[in-house]
């Protein structure tokens, strides 16, 4: 039986990273190891850190959520443009 396909995806900030953490480990487990439940783990987890990193570089958290939110959107950008896999 496979999982059903879910349009929505959550914003990371639904949940912490050590739940995004905690959620593509059990994915592991059950050997989902690739699949858009697993990209929405690995997506969440890359906002995390970049918010992670901006905050340590001394951005006040909010911006820091806000800067990873137009990373997050600009990667969508890139990844849904035709010129951006012609580069």
């Amino acid at each position: 039986m496979t999982a059903p396909d879910n349009a929505t995806t959550a914003h990371p900030r639904t949940r912490s990273m050590e739940s995004w953490r905690g959620r593509k480990a059990v994915l592991a487990s059950r050997g989902e190891t690739t699949g858009p439940r697993v990209e929405e783990c690995a997506a969440a987890l890359d906002w995390w850190r970049n918010r992670a990193t901006f905050v340590k570089a001394g951005v006040s958290e909010a911006a820091a959520e806000d800067l990873a939110d137009q990373l997050d959107q600009q990667a969508e950008a890139d990844t849904e443009s035709p010129a951006a896999a012609a580069l």
